[in-house]
């Protein structure tokens, strides 16, 4: 959140996300950079059972909160503070970190 939080880092970080949505190949390396640098810290100490579930599922929460806050600026999320922000989903992440998942998951 610091970086979105910077206007200048922000600029930057807005105009990739605003490319990737036109281009296929800049989609496939932002995809990448993401999995790579974000999802891999995330991911880093979970159970390799659940690793990859768990770490999209967390993914959904900050590339939501990205979009909702950032890109689009809808609704409270885009004006609340960012350490209220944190507040709120912290609590969800962390369930998504340590707590049991649903044992029945279905086929995908």
């Amino acid at each position: 959140m610091r970086l979105w939080e910077d206007p200048a880092s922000a600029e930057i970080l807005r105009s990739i996300i605003l490319t990737a949505a036109q281009e296929p190949v800049a989609m496939h390396r932002l995809r990448q950079l993401f999995s790579e640098l974000v999802l891999a810290v995330v991911s880093h100490g979970l159970p390799d059972a659940e690793r990859t579930l768990r770490a999209s599922v967390i993914a959904t929460q900050i590339v939501g909160m990205v979009m909702n806050r950032y890109i689009w600026q809808v609704g409270d999320i885009a004006t609340l503070p960012a350490e209220t922000v944190t507040d709120l989903l912290a609590p969800t992440i962390q369930h998504y970190l340590a707590e049991t998942l649903p044992t029945k998951l279905g086929d995908g």
